[in-house]
């Protein structure tokens, strides 16, 4: 129908549908909405609370830490500061020397370099470094200690028969107690008695043992040596004297004057003069 209204025509069109009446209404379109710009990502950072100085006894496994928060698709990279030498980059190993292995700990974002049989040649500076823009490093600082021990009195002791052999060892410092402390007697371990032969030894990162020998004899003159683990060993010739020896006392060696009163009138004699010429 139309219908005319102040000089125009309105003209509506009703169209039956599924027999029913109704206004024709499209669908609406789809509207892509306008793109966002991202928002900011956090950089990478280093945990500030992981060690930047390890220092480890030589011939044991040293574990170089490097904990990184928000990574992202950045790579972390170990690098030896000496050469320059690229050590790891991920969790793949980049160097021939077998000793070096990068073991992550992406649980919690630990990117670890280890090295096993670490050596003093070894210590120095490594960096962790993150390929962001611009990259970023920290520093580890590596120490190798090879520690040595130290026999008293060494190179050389004298002692007469029937006296006793009386040796203390000592190992300065070590990063860790050692497993072990071992004496040897011409290449074959001391084991103590508990009568004539017994050993006392404590060990830390300061350690010291000693070795008593009662009643010595000339079976038990010979090389002694001190062989701490994961330690430079260190040895001593021991003489056990059977006759007159003053020329013995000659270099500084340690002699014992059991029942030679004699021997003992001449040590003290001359201990007299060196302290009157001192005076």
């Amino acid at each position: 129908m139309t219908i005319e209204y102040s000089g125009q025509l309105l003209i509506l069109s009703i169209i039956t549908c599924g027999g029913g009446a109704g206004v024709d209404v499209r669908p609406p379109r789809h509207v892509v909405p306008p793109p966002t710009a991202p928002g900011p990502t956090l950089p990478p950072v280093f945990d500030p609370l992981v060690p930047t100085n390890v220092t480890v006894t030589a011939t044991k496994t040293a574990m170089l830490s490097c904990v990184v928060h928000n990574l992202g698709n950045n790579s972390v990279s170990w690098i030896r500061h000496r050469d320059l030498h690229i050590l790891s980059v991920g969790s793949v190993t980049y160097t021939n020397d077998a000793r070096f292995e990068a073991v992550p700990q992406t649980d919690n974002g630990n990117w670890v370099l280890r090295l096993r049989y670490a050596a003093p040649r070894d210590s120095g500076q490594y960096d962790c470094q993150i390929s962001s823009t611009p990259p970023i490093a920290r520093t580890v600082m590596l120490t190798v200690i090879e520690p040595h021990a130290k026999i008293l009195s060494a190179p050389e002791m004298h002692v007469g028969v029937g006296s006793p052999i009386n040796l203390t060892c000592v190992v300065p410092y070590s990063p860790e107690p050692p497993d072990y402390l071992h004496w040897y007697y011409k290449e074959r371990m001391v084991r103590e008695d508990g009568v004539r032969v017994w050993v006392r030894t404590q060990l830390g990162q300061r350690s010291v043992s000693q070795l008593v020998v009662q009643d010595a004899g000339p079976a038990d003159q010979g090389v002694y040596t001190c062989s701490p683990a994961h330690s430079i060993e260190h040895s001593i010739t021991v003489h056990v004297l059977t006759g007159e020896y003053p020329a013995a006392m000659q270099g500084g060696s340690s002699v014992t004057c059991q029942g030679r009163r004699r021997c003992c009138l001449v040590t003290l004699a001359a201990l007299a003069l060196l302290a009157g010429f001192y005076m």
